[in-house]
């Protein structure tokens, strides 16, 4: 399952957490380390990821406080294909 136009809400929400805490801070690198993973896990359908996947939601989780887009109830809305992809690994990499 590929998603058009998931690299583009990738970079999208990287660009978002580089202008609210800089490209250099702990933040930015955990969340591109993250996605570049998990993104690769997707494409591909790697039997691993569940640990990162649950890192990833907690650090969003944790950035929505100043970055109200992140949120859980408005993810979906602002980054759909990221969600998608989100939806489906959890549920790919729960069984």
């Amino acid at each position: 399952m590929k998603v058009k136009n998931l690299k583009q809400e990738i970079k999208s929400i990287l660009a978002s957490i580089g202008n609210n805490f800089g490209k250099d801070t702990r933040e930015y690198q955990d969340a591109e380390y993250y996605f570049d993973i998990l993104q690769t896990v997707y494409f591909y359908n790697y039997n691993d990821g569940k640990d990162l996947l649950d890192e990833l939601k907690k650090l969003l989780n944790k950035l929505s406080d100043k970055m109200p887009e992140l949120a859980p109830d408005k993810f979906s809305q602002h980054y759909p294909d990221v969600s998608e992809m989100i939806k489906y690994l959890d549920k790919w990499l729960s069984d």
